[in-house]
């Protein structure tokens, strides 16, 4: 869950987020953007995992670690509850 301190826009393949409670900026590659679009249009893992495999022609398996990792980043940072 994206929480309502956070602010992102979405930009040629990117995205950047700002953390309204930090005024922090984070700039995402093209996958975690990817995965950050998922994530507000609330899609389920498994979806997102497909998503990727389909946008960046990636395994299954592979696909979901970065998901994971990316999901823990963001958590570590107050970004996703």
């Amino acid at each position: 869950m994206i929480p309502d301190h956070v602010l992102a826009a979405h930009l040629q393949g990117e995205a950047v987020l700002l953390d309204l409670e930090t005024k922090r900026y984070y700039r995402l590659n093209e996958t975690a953007a990817r995965i950050w679009k998922g994530l507000e249009q609330s899609l389920a893992p498994d979806q997102i995992t497909d998503i990727l495999v389909a946008e960046f022609d990636v395994d299954p398996v592979t696909a979901r670690a970065e998901l994971d990792r990316a999901l823990e980043d963001l958590r570590a940072r107050g970004l996703v509850t």
